[in-house]
């Protein structure tokens, strides 16, 4: 039953537009098997877990791992604490709000240079950290220090304090165990009847929020990874870039997974660009498992057809 949870935070790569198309291409007895455990090693906005959670009960544990600590942080603090969080977001809107557009800016530098001291306990950590992704003009971007320099977006009226969302998503995130590392430590939680849905930093960008470049060599031990998992017998589905979509002769990924089943999906965007262009926007999805699903360009065809 769906309680209303959803991403607390905006993230890159978000999956919130794929999660129509993801949940089709899902095993076709997920929702049959019994107590699932439901793995994400780079867990990111959290869209399809929060969807996940929602939808299969069966899932009976959930595991998410991200090597972002002040992201791990947040879902630690919406998970355990969420009351307080709401309180001190509280407190920044109705501080934040009623400021003239000079003041917003210099309240957003402000707390910027506080976040960036990472001197502030959890909960206030956790509270800068949503704050300024609200306000920002980039979901989380840092320097080459590890600093966030996101510059304030001059928003009329953001929404610093979802109470609705993080409480649900709280509650939502006590079946779930939180890791924060490298995404193979994942590895030591799969049992039984696991699934693994993985995102990582797409190639060509290949740029991890926040930490070193995940470049082909990490894309190559992505691939034993996902080879390990499936002598294990644990089912997985991968999401990357589509090297074809900016260089027709780019075929890394494909060749890299080429003994598994690649299809192609496409954003919301280029459900209405012109066929010539579509295949700019397409990505990868990657499964060791066969399942026939519609494209993205059907969902939405069908979507609009029961609306008339």
């Amino acid at each position: 039953m769906n309680i209303g949870g959803q991403p607390f935070i905006k993230w890159p790569g978000s999956k919130s537009q794929h999660i129509h198309i993801l949940t089709q291409a899902l095993p076709a007895n997920f929702a049959e098997t019994p107590n699932v455990t439901y793995i994400e090693p780079f867990v990111g906005g959290g869209a399809l877990l929060f969807h996940m959670l929602q939808t299969y009960p069966n899932i009976k544990r959930a595991i998410i791992n991200d090597n972002n600590l002040d992201l791990i942080r947040a879902y630690n603090t919406v998970r355990d604490r969420a009351k307080e969080l709401i309180a001190e977001l509280k407190k920044i809107q109705k501080e934040f709000l009623p400021l003239d557009e000079e003041e917003r800016h210099e309240y957003f530098n402000e707390l910027r240079d506080e976040f960036n001291t990472r001197l502030s306990g959890g909960l206030r950590h956790t509270a800068l950290f949503i704050f300024l992704n609200k306000t920002s003009n980039a979901n989380y971007r840092t320097n080459s220090n590890g600093k966030f320099n996101g510059a304030y977006n001059h928003l009329q009226s953001p929404t610093i304090c979802d109470e609705r969302t993080i409480l649900a998503d709280s509650k939502l995130l006590q079946r779930v165990t939180i890791l924060c590392g490298d995404y193979e430590k994942t590895y030591n939680e799969a049992s039984g009847n696991t699934f693994f849905f993985l995102d990582p930093p797409y190639r060509p960008t290949g740029k991890r929020h926040g930490s070193t470049e995940f470049n082909d060599k990490e894309q190559i031990r992505l691939k034993k990874f996902c080879d390990l998992l499936t002598f294990r017998h644990f089912q997985w589905m991968l999401t990357n870039s589509d090297g074809k979509s900016q260089n027709p002769d780019d075929t890394f990924l494909e060749q890299l997974y080429n003994n598994y089943n690649i299809e192609r999906i496409w954003s919301k965007n280029a459900i209405v660009a012109k066929p010539e262009k579509r295949e700019k926007l397409s990505e990868l999805l990657v499964r060791n498992f066969q399942r026939e699903i519609l494209s993205l360009r059907d969902v939405h065809c069908r979507q609009l057809s029961l609306a008339f």
